[in-house]
This record gives structure tokens, C-alpha cells and sequence, in this order.
């Protein structure tokens, strides 16, 4: 490239000329068998580093060399601030082979230690020496050989002189029954049982690993395990807990956990906890139980339930539920896998429809009403359709009909079919054989299903799975959406009648269908439907019975006269409005703190009447 360069009158000079610049050519990335070393040199003033091709100049010498490599023990140490001494030990490196095997027996099962290593180095707290400060002192005293005795006397007297004031402080404070914030690690060690009240009530975990951000952190974080069941084995499942920073000394059990050896009264929740796992234990695969929440301290609400107790089908029917592992045990567990059991059961609320948890203290056995068939009331003429109905699901469940179809999978259940005007007993009826035969009653409406086709028929599917595995009985109540005719008017609802008869076809346990409109049922279902019942409405005996029953329960019948029975049962009421008016009679002398009296059904049927 020639520069043009102008004189003064405008001549021009071209006798300089730009040397030609040579670019340089690197070979493709990643390419040449070489190494380039960069080096930090500063900081950025963010704390981030800055490197350079420079070697620096100031570099100290090296110290892990052979002349170090002869010692035993090193320790690095820095300056201490504390006020009490100078220098305060950063880390120690264990060179001495039998130092490290006296460490290896001190620290066995002591996580995250590397003794394996050929110079272990350990790193202050040293949280590991004061866990295992006791079993590192005993074995001291059990050493023998006078080499090795000479080493772990060496490493002895340097961490003590180190550790003192915090074993003396931890020691001091624990016999107070306090702690402080700085000292919590000291208390709970990796492997210790320790306690918590903070989510389901008191239960344990085993301590795997303590942590914190370091000197000044406004919390401690701890690491536990505990033992779950999925369904078919049982493992091991973490859970993080945080103690957040605390001025002065707290008592030790006011802490978010804290470990079981420091509660007063150990061995008493030791046994407690322990008896609770064996009882959680117990209940592992598929249990119908009654729970009732209302003596939990921690409960969000009053839950009284008759519940399914099955974490197979918890863990796969509860979405984003999933119970996962970390570690597997098996089928069986011993009193210190019991000891840190979850109090936790999953399974299926059957009043909420909801797959929930459930705590164990709370699940009981079932008060069965042993009388619920028998107060089930329908007119003189229909009473035998009682006994027909009880035989026919007692066979079923109990798989003494052998029928099968052609094709092999259908035809395998047993469907009834109860119509009806509101509140004759279709319901109670179906509710009543479940209670009779001990088994559970899962009741479904349109509702719940939904009339969308797809929905329809995803839960439906899952439902069908379900409750034969269960042994329940299936109540679909008020079907007649589902049972409607077809008709070329409506498609969406065709596709839904469609989809209920064809999945009719493969039921295998014992379905109740409800309905108020048999006039308009689709001809389909008659060769679905085993059993057909029509209910009446109640006649005015029907209604005296009713009467008679639902007062018992709710007052000293003897206080109802004869008279005054025969008067309500002459009322055209149905079994569903009659208990309603009891109910409501009931808190109206409940208001009253009193008994139940005629004169309070008097009041609420001239209220009703007033209404009309």
C-alpha cells in the first residue's frame, strides 16, 4: 500500500510506503497437541478472577515437598481473630499411615470422610473429630504399638488444644438442656435419631449430613432420611430442615429437630415411635379403615372418613403424588427402620374422592352398622326385593358364579339397576348392602365424570380398575345422562352411552346404577343390566318405619307418642326430606340445650309448609 504525502504547494511525495502487514494463521480449534497455561493475576473487583499469559513473578515457594512429606501430621493455619489467640488451625493433612489407621476405626460409617485417601485432609470445624471425639479418646487409650501410640498422642494433644473450647462449650450447655446457634452442628451428628414436630405431628428421621454457609450464616441446614413404602417395598427418602440463626441459648427441645438421646423422656417416645411403625408397617397393601383427624393437633379441618388405604394405587393414580426412592430396603423392617418410618399412609378418601395421606394414628378400624340392611325400608310388596339383592352381591363378591361370555373378560360383573322417584332408598340401598357384606362403596354422579367424551371415559376407565381391585362396590347414582336414549339430535351425548355401555361390557365387580327416569333409558342396557328393580314411593307404614328410625337416633323415641307418629307419617314425604326435617328439629333443641321434642318437628314442618 502506498501514502500519498502532500508538500506545502501541493506536490506530491509517493517516495513512502507502509510496510505490507502480515496476518497470522492459527491452526483449526482444538487441533495442536499442546498445553497453554494461563494464570490468575487479580480480581475484577467483583470477587471474579483474572487471567493472563503471564507467569507472575512473586510466586512462593512450594512447601508440600519432600522435606514436609517426612512429618506425620501437617497443619495449616491462619490468623484467628477471636481475641484469644493468634493463629487458629485451618486444616490438617494426615501423612502418617497409621495415624490414618486409627481414623479409619475411630471414624467408621462417619459419612463424606475420605480416609481412603493416601493424605486425608480434614478442614475446620472439623465436625467429623467432635462427633467422634469420645470413640477417637477411648481408642487413644486402646493403642498398643508405641509408633502408632506416639502418632495418635501427637494428633491427640494438637486437636484437642484446637477443639476444647468447643467440646467444653457443647458439653457445658447440653447439661443445661440449651444450645446456641454457633453449636447446633456439634449436637447432631450424621446417623444420630433425631426428632421433629414440625409438619405431622413428632416423628424421627436418622441424621445423614449437617451444612452451613459458613461463619455468620443465618441458618443451619441438616439433612435426615426416613422410611417410605411405594406400594410394594419399602426405602429410603431425604428431607432438609433448616435451623435458622438464634440469639443466646434455646432449650435443645424447642429446636426444629433436635436428637432423640437429649429428649427427657427418650426410651418412652423411643418405644412410642417404634410401636407406630410396626403399626404402619402392618398396614402396607390394600386396608379399608375409618380416620378421624379430630384429635390431630396439626390437622387443617375436622376430616372424618372412611378411607382405602393402598400406596400401589396412590402411585399410580395420583398425579405428581409419585413416591420414588433413594435407596431400597425390601419387604421387611427391623425396630430402627420402624423407629424413622413415616407416620404417613397414602390412599383414597372416599367422602372427598381425593387421594390424600392419611396419618396412622388417625386410621382406626370401622364401626360397622350391623343394623343398616335391615332399617333399609321399602313398601310390604317390595321388602323380598331386599333379599334378592343381598344374595346376588354376596355371590358376586365372592366369585361363586362362574359365568363367563363367549369372549373371555366380559360378562363378568353384576349390575343393578334401582329407579325410582327422590328418596324412596335407591342410594340407601346400594349403601347398605356395602355396609352389610363390610366392603367399600364408591359412589360416582355426572358430576364427577364429567360429559365430555374424552374426560368421560379416562375416569371412567380408571374407576373400573379400581374398585373391583378393591372389593368396593361401585354406585354410579343419578346415571340417567349416561343411560339416556340415543338419538341422531344429540352426538356428543350418543358417544357418551356408547362409551358407558361398551365399558359395562368388561366390569368385573358390582355396580348399583340410579335413576329417575326409566321411561327414556336406552334399550341397550337391558342386556347389560342383571337385576331391575322399581321403587315405589313410600306408602304412609313405609313412612311411620322411616319416622321411627330416624327419631331413634336423634331422641328417646319413648318421648313420641303413638299419635304423634301416625300424624307425620300421614305427610307425603319422602325418606330424604323426612331426615332433613329430623336434622333440622335436632339443632333447633341443640340451640336450645335440650332434647329433641315433637314440638321442634312441629316448628320446622310449619316452616316447610309456610315455604310451599
Amino acid at each position: 500500500m502506498k501514502i500519498e504525502i502532500y508538500d506545502g504547494v501541493g506536490a506530491v511525495d509517493d517516495s513512502i510506503t507502509e510496510p505490507e502487514v502480515q496476518e497470522i494463521q492459527y491452526e483449526p480449534e482444538g487441533t495442536l497437541c499442546d498445553v497453554r497455561t494461563l494464570y490468575q493475576k487479580s480480581s475484577d473487583g467483583w470477587g471474579q478472577p483474572v487471567w493472563t499469559k503471564e507467569m507472575p513473578i512473586d510466586l512462593p515457594a512450594p512447601v508440600l515437598d519432600a522435606e514436609s512429606a517426612q512429618y506425620a501430621l501437617l497443619t495449616k493455619k491462619v490468623k484467628c481473630f477471636d481475641g484469644r489467640r493468634s493463629l487458629s488451625i485451618h486444616s490438617v493433612v494426615v501423612q502418617s499411615e497409621r495415624l490414618n489407621e486409627f481414623l479409619k476405626e475411630a471414624m467408621k460409617g462417619y459419612p463424606s470422610v475420605a480416609l481412603t485417601l493416601d493424605r486425608p485432609e480434614f478442614c475446620s470445624p472439623f465436625r467429623a473429630f467432635v462427633h467422634r471425639w469420645e470413640e477417637i479418646t477411648k481408642l487413644r487409650d486402646e493403642v498398643q504399638d508405641p509408633t502408632t501410640k506416639a502418632h495418635v498422642d501427637m494428633f491427640y494433644r494438637i486437636m484437642d488444644e484446637e477443639l476444647r473450647d468447643v467440646i467444653d462449650s457443647k458439653n457445658e450447655l447440653v447439661a443445661k438442656g440449651v444450645i446456641t446457634f454457633e453449636l447446633v452442628w456439634t449436637i447432631i451428628k450424621p446417623d444420630d435419631v433425631i426428632l421433629s414436630s414440625a409438619k405431622e405431628g413428632l416423628r424421627a428421621y436418622s441424621s445423614t449430613r449437617g451444612s452451613s454457609d459458613g461463619e455468620g450464616s443465618p441458618i443451619d441446614y441438616f439433612q435426615a432420611e426416613y422410611v417410605e413404602f411405594d406400594g410394594t417395598k419399602f426405602g429410603y427418602n431425604t428431607m432438609d430442615f433448616m435451623i435458622p440463626r438464634f440469639e443466646g441459648a434455646m432449650p435443645i427441645t424447642s429446636l426444629t429437630i433436635f436428637p432423640l438421646k437429649l429428649h427427657p423422656a427418650k426410651e418412652a417416645v423411643q418405644e412410642m415411635l417404634t410401636a407406630r411403625g410396626k403399626k404402619w408397617e402392618a398396614l402396607k397393601g390394600y386396608h379399608f379403615r375409618s380416620y378421624d383427624s379430630s384429635t390431630s393437633t396439626n390437622s387443617k379441618g375436622h376430616v372424618k372418613n372412611r378411607v382405602i388405604i393402598d400406596a400401589q394405587a396412590y402411585n399410580k393414580f395420583a398425579h405428581h403424588k409419585t413416591i420414588n426412592f433413594d435407596r431400597e430396603i425390601g419387604e421387611e423392617l427391623d425396630d430402627a427402620q420402624r423407629l424413622i418410618a413415616t407416620p404417613m399412609l397414602n390412599g383414597y378418601a372416599l367422602n372427598d374422592k381425593k387421594w390424600r395421606s392419611f396419618h396412622v394414628d388417625h386410621v382406626q378400624d370401622i364401626d360397622w352398622d350391623e343394623q343398616a340392611f335391615e332399617s333399609l325400608v321399602l313398601p310390604r310388596e317390595q321388602q323380598g326385593f331386599k333379599d334378592v339383592i343381598l344374595a346376588v352381591a354376596k355371590a358376586q363378591s365372592q366369585k361363586k358364579d362362574t359365568f363367563d361370555d363367549v369372549i373371555r373378560g366380559k360378562g363378568q360383573g353384576f349390575i343393578v339397576q334401582l329407579s325410582g322417584p327422590p328418596g324412596v332408598g335407591k342410594t340407601l340401598t346400594a349403601e347398605s348392602v356395602a355396609e352389610v357384606m363390610r366392603v367399600p362403596i364408591y359412589v360416582m354422579s355426572a358430576g364427577d365424570l364429567g360429559v365430555e367424551a374424552k374426560r368421560f371415559e379416562s375416569k371412567l376407565k380408571d374407576i373400573l380398575e379400581l374398585v373391583p381391585k378393591w372389593g368396593a362396590i361401585l354406585l354410579l347414582d343419578e346415571a340417567d345422562v349416561f343411560m339416556e336414549a340415543r338419538d341422531s339430535a344429540n352426538l356428543d351425548r350418543n358417544e357418551l352411552v356408547s362409551l358407558f355401555l361398551r365399558t359395562l361390557e368388561y366390569y368385573e365387580g358390582i355396580l348399583f346404577l340410579t335413576t329417575n327416569r326409566t321411561q327414556n333409558i336406552d334399550p341397550a342396557f337391558d342386556s347389560r343390566v342383571h337385576l331391575s328393580i322399581a321403587y315405589k314411593d313410600l306408602d304412609a307404614e313405609s313412612r311411620r318405619q322411616v319416622w321411627g328410625q330416624f327419631l331413634s337416633r336423634s331422641m328417646n323415641i319413648e318421648a313420641i307418642t303413638d299419635e304423634q307418629l301416625d300424624q307425620v307419617a300421614k305427610l307425603q314425604l319422602n325418606g330424604r326430606q323426612i331426615k332433613n326435617i329430623i336434622k333440622t328439629a335436632g339443632l333447633l333443641a341443640c340451640s336450645k340445650e335440650r332434647e329433641i321434642r315433637f314440638d321442634d318437628l312441629q316448628t320446622v314442618l310449619a316452616l316447610r309448609n309456610l315455604q310451599k
